[in-house]
């Protein structure tokens, strides 16, 4: 009897035992929200990537970094490392780390070490060529400098502080050998244990003083010219075909070596002026350059739109209207275009971005931009520049894709804006970027953003007139450290207000690359693309200007 109840009670347990567990692990990503280094001048995060890059001052050994601290966004019984990630690490090449929770991610974390290296001479000619993948520098010389006694004026090769140099600065000097045949000078520099060979060269110039480049604005100019070191360098320019020349100030010179550039500010646009580079008595040819237009956004104050066909909602152009420039699309917002163009929310029946003819600053009209909840879901007020692709509702999320951008190529300082807000208290919660605590309750914020770029559609996924795709269903978003982003500048706000004027200043990665596309977005709810805000905020917004 003891024998078939043991029997019975096994039977059930065996076959518990072979029960498949068809339920998935959750999908959680590990994400580094901060990390700290001994000698970091930046840390950069990227966690689409699950890369960190850092930035060290020059004097830290990259064989030598030591991480004093770390945050992720998972509770740390949770989370497995691979390997300590705080601690002294060799940094000379990029390290892999895996954070696990139910999969594994693995991180790599990298760092960088710039170093500042110079070699200058008395009667240098234009700026030193530094070689740094073959460590070689070349500096040129007027042709009254003695290659066989030059006087160094400074020299530095590697990082600063921790460098030794095989030769004393004054020790160098021969650079052409008794038969007046071109020689080199090699010195050798040790830090941190390792030693770095370079070669020093310097050659006489054919050329005392030359233009070497132009780099053109609205209302200013940067010229650079290449002339002899310890003359008397720089610039003289007019209007074109006027009597008198302006001398640039010494203020507004800066020098390296032999090579000076000339900052010139307060021009007039689409003006062509006339310019001269000097070094001591010599002078180079009258060269000439025009400014760029002072270009202001089509329909900038809003006073074109017209209804969608066989629809109750409007469209920010007008193809009958008495503006050439407003007559076809450049604006857009989340409506969309129904039948005249690519369908949106409006066509679902729900408008988010109306005309308003009794709430405005400037003419007649303004754009009032509403966020409002679709079956649960926010849907952000917005205007921008670019065209709505589609709405987007199926088995990965709901929520709308976008084209940004339209071909532009100035480079405005700021974006002077009339804006009034109504924030609402945050009543839906979609998804939250990396590191935002954004919680049911907190005021709502407006966002209204500009930057210009050289977005590439083909890398980007748009199109060439509006290059930058956004899907806010999942990714890729944008953001002021997307790819192609040359200046960028943002307003945010979570307070209500009436009627503001705000400016926008413009931050310029590069003073040197020009701009193809230009993006504006003005958004009711600023976490709009991740499907996060307020059913009950409002964002108006009226006359644009572009400042130069």
């Amino acid at each position: 009897m003891k024998k078939e109840r043991l029997s019975i009670f096994i039977l059930p347990l065996l076959a518990l035992s072979c029960v498949k567990n068809d339920i998935p692990y959750p999908v959680v990503v590990p994400h580094i929200l901060t990390l700290d280094a001994e000698g970091a001048k930046s840390v950069d995060i990227d966690n689409d990537e699950l890369t960190v890059s850092i930035v060290l001052e020059e004097n830290v050994d990259l064989k030598n970094v030591r991480i004093t601290g770390y945050t992720t966004d998972i509770e740390e019984n949770r989370l497995t490392v691979s390997d300590e990630i705080a601690g002294v690490h060799d940094l000379t090449s990029p390290w892999t780390v895996t954070l696990s929770t139910w999969q594994d991610y693995k991180w790599t974390i990298s760092a960088e070490r710039p170093v500042e290296r110079y070699f200058t001479i008395e009667g240098q000619v234009g700026a030193t060529v530094m070689d740094v993948e073959n460590r070689r520098a070349i500096a040129y010389a007027s042709k009254t400098v003695n290659l066989s006694d030059v006087t160094v004026k400074s020299l530095k090769l590697g990082p600063k502080g921790v460098s030794t140099y095989s030769l004393n600065i004054n020790d160098i000097k021969k650079f052409v050998d008794a038969d007046g045949n071109a020689v080199s000078v090699e010195v050798e520099v040790k830090s941190f244990g390792d030693s770095e060979y370079w070669t020093l060269f310097v050659e006489h110039s054919d050329i005392s003083v030359s233009v070497k480049s132009m780099n053109i604005w609205t209302k200013e100019v940067y010229l650079t010219a290449v002339g002899v070191e310890g003359q008397a360098n720089g610039f003289r320019y007019r209007v074109a075909g006027a009597s008198g020349w302006t001398e640039v100030s010494g203020s507004e010179i800066t020098a390296d070596g032999g090579q000076f550039t000339a900052h010139i500010t307060d021009l007039l646009p689409e003006t062509t002026y006339e310019f001269y580079a000097y070094t001591g008595d010599d002078m180079t040819d009258v060269a000439r350059f025009t400014t760029d237009p002072a270009r202001q956004f089509p329909n900038n104050s809003f006073e074109h739109f017209s209804k969608v066909t066989d629809a109750d909602y409007y469209k920010w152009y007008d193809p009958s209207c008495d503006d050439p420039e407003s007559r076809e699309i450049w604006w857009a917002c989340g409506n969309g275009e129904g039948k005249d163009g690519v369908a949106g929310t409006g066509a679902l029946g729900l408008v988010l971005t109306y005309p308003d003819g009794n709430d405005k600053v400037d003419g007649g009209w303004s754009v009032r931009c509403e966020s409002k909840s679709l079956a649960g879901v926010l849907a952000c007020g917005n205007l921008f520049t670019g065209r709505f692709d589609k709405y987007k509702m199926d088995q990965n999320g709901t929520g709308g894709s976008v084209n940004y951008g339209r071909p532009w190529t100035t480079r405005p300082k700021a974006l002077r804006v009339w804006y009034k807000y109504q924030s609402g208290k945050i009543d839906i919660i979609g998804k939250l970027p990396v590191g935002d605590n954004t919680k049911i309750g907190d005021n709502d914020r407006c966002e209204i953003a500009i930057s210009v770029g050289n977005w590439d559609y083909k890398r980007m996924g748009g199109n060439p007139e509006s290059p930058v795709y956004v899907n806010t269903v999942n990714g890729p978003y944008y953001t002021s450290k997307s790819e192609g982003v040359i200046g960028f500048g943002h307003l945010v706000s979570d307070q209500s207000c009436d009627w503001t004027q705000g400016e926008i200043s413009l931050e310029y990665k590069s003073l040197t690359e020009r701009p193809t596309h230009i993006i504006v977005t003005c958004a009711a709810s600023y976490l709009g693309d991740y499907l996060t805000g307020s059913s009950k905020t409002k964002l108006w917004i009226d006359k644009m200007e572009l400042v130069y």
